[in-house]
């Protein structure tokens, strides 16, 4: 039984709820501060049963130090960003900040296990070419036709107002996911809470977003210092135009206070990657201290008007995000929606961009010079944009705090050896945003340089640091290829050409699954292929990469099952 608990009963029902009582919770924080709803929370966390889950809609502004108080306590699985109708500014913001479309739940586990139901949102095709939105696995034979499995970054909903409350589309949406079936009605069946009834926005009412606070009383008073006289601002003996091989806290604290015009980190993300000088899997609390440690030499050297921009997933994000909301002024928290490819019931695409100021309002940003993007209706591919703007098809959208439409790198020949590389457009629009030609723009953490890099090409004085001297020696080589030729000039990557024609292999193994009536086994394609077994296990590297064609049955377009081999 679901139950809709109205503000003033919501605390004192959750604290009377037995242990292990309640498949999960949702609730809704609104604009509030984070304190208000820590009784709520905790109350909330004790009546959860083992795999239950736990929904905080809220503010990026706010939700960061709920997630912090949380984690440790429950399994942090995701912050879920949900494009919303555009945010009202308060009067002392400055018409050019970027405009806030961010609204976000998070969603907490308790224990190591749950489950969540598959929910989709409709196929979504470009407006120039046909094609589908999404080409990450757009390949028709691979589509499902119900939908795209959705990820933590929610575009396709109808815009609302998500800060203050709940709208219906995003509430049905996390029920649809509790559901053991994925439909809306059948979370009726699980016991439920969510609350504060008055914050959830039902179809056909209308509520009125209240101008949230954009900036808030700093909680350490004095941290900040006034702002220092022009003269005293200039770069100094700052190692500008430098890539410097090095450790970044002791390098770091060698340089002059507010000296810096932009700050820029993309913190290794204690994923256990494969760097080479860096371990990678540290406890919580010492990756939180490392990272502190440098925010802290950041913050000194960022000059009164500079601006930091911080890259990491959301559960580290949130951390950040609560360090942070202490020590400077917090702007936007952009969502880079950067999928890398299908998997999982939410497909991780979520990355958190921290974006704050030394000052509220006295700082660079370049909003209106930037322009516009391209609109959400046309693809990414490159042939389509060459093609359609060509014969002037190109309508444009304002930028706003989700960024969608710049790409992870996709190709070897763009990629340098490093486990992480951001794009060249990633590091560009933060550039052209918060600096100006002949600013000093500084990545203490910059593997091989594509910061400096961009910032070299785009006129800005550059600093980079970095430990690993192999990192350090590629950064360089691009600089002095920027330097030399205006650019990186990258070898073109021979790709071999495939043996096998991977689409006829998954039909092919769409067909047996539909003769067998199960999805077959690897001995049942050795005797029942005309290919035989080793095109399969040659083409792909997992079994389950080579079923993905088999597992949608229900498709029944199969012209094109009887495609040859190359």
């Amino acid at each position: 039984m679901i139950q809709y608990l109205a503000n003033e009963r919501l605390l004192a029902s959750l604290a009377d709820r037995p242990a292990g009582s309640l498949d999960f919770v949702i609730l809704a924080t609104g604009t509030d501060d984070a304190g208000r709803w820590i009784p709520c929370v905790d109350a909330a966390a004790g009546a959860l049963r083992e795999g239950g889950l736990l929904f905080i809609q809220g503010v990026p502004e706010n939700l960061p130090d709920i997630g912090v108080y949380l984690d440790g306590r429950l399994r942090f699985k995701y912050w879920i960003a949900i494009e919303s109708s555009p945010r009202p500014m308060g009067d002392i913001c400055q018409p050019s900040l970027l405009p806030s479309v961010h609204a976000a739940i998070l969603m907490f586990a308790k224990g190591e296990t749950f489950q969540i139901s598959r929910v989709r949102f409709p196929h979504r095709y470009c407006r120039a070419c046909g094609k589908p939105l999404r080409d990450w696995g757009g390949k028709s034979h691979l589509m499902h036709p119900e939908g795209v499995a959705i990820s933590d970054v929610w575009k396709d909903l109808p815009p609302a107002n998500n800060y203050t409350g709940l709208s219906t589309p995003v509430l049905e949406t996390c029920l649809r996911m509790v559901s053991p079936t994925g439909r809306l009605e059948d979370a009726a069946v699980l016991d439920g809470v969510i609350g504060p009834d008055e914050r959830i926005i039902r179809s056909g009412q209308v509520k009125i977003a209240e101008p949230p606070a954009r900036y808030s009383v700093l909680p350490l008073p004095g941290l900040l210092s006034p702002p220092r006289p022009a003269a005293e601002m200039e770069s100094g003996n700052l190692p500008v135009n430098t890539v410097i091989q090095g450790d970044a806290l002791e390098v770091l604290a060698t340089f002059p206070d507010e000296s810096v015009d932009l700050v820029f980190a993309d913190p290794p993300y204690n994923l256990d990657k494969a760097y080479t000088t860096y371990d990678d899997e540290k406890d919580r609390d010492a990756y939180l201290n490392w990272c502190n440690a440098w925010l802290d030499q950041y913050i000194r050297i960022l000059k009164p008007t500079g601006s930091l921009y911080l890259l990491n997933l959301p559960r580290w994000g949130m951390h950040h995000a609560a360090y942070l909301n202490r020590r400077l002024y917090f702007q936007n928290w952009i969502v880079w929606d950067a999928l890398s490819e299908p998997r999982g019931k939410i497909m991780p695409a979520h990355y958190a961009l921290l974006f704050y100021t030394k000052h509220p309002t006295d700082f660079t940003f370049n909003y209106e010079a930037m322009g516009e993007i391209d609109a959400r209706f046309y693809c990414l591919r490159s042939s389509c944009i060459r093609q359609r703007k060509a014969r002037g098809d190109d309508l444009k959208e304002p930028l706003t705090d989700i960024w969608w439409d710049v790409h992870r790198i996709k190709h070897r020949r763009d990629r340098d050896y490093h486990p992480c590389q951001l794009p060249d457009a990633l590091m560009e629009r933060i550039i052209r945003l918060s600096s100006n030609p002949g600013d000093i723009v500084l990545d203490a953490l910059a593997g091989t340089g594509t910061t400096a890099v961009v910032a070299a090409r785009l006129g800005r004085r550059y600093i980079a640091i970095d430990l690993d001297p192999a990192y350090v020696a590629i950064a360089r080589e691009k600089l002095a290829q920027v330097e030399m030729w205006g650019n990186v000039c990258r070898p073109s990557v021979p790709r071999p050409r495939p043996r096998y024609n991977k689409k006829a292999l998954q039909l092919e193994l769409r067909d047996i699954a539909r003769r067998m009536g199960r999805l077959p086994t690897p001995d049942d394609v050795g005797r029942m292929s005309r290919y035989g077994l080793e095109p399969f296990l040659e083409a792909f590297p997992t079994w389950g990469k080579a079923l993905k064609a088999a597992k949608l049955l229900e498709v029944e377009n199969d012209t094109n099952a009887a495609q040859t081999l190359f």
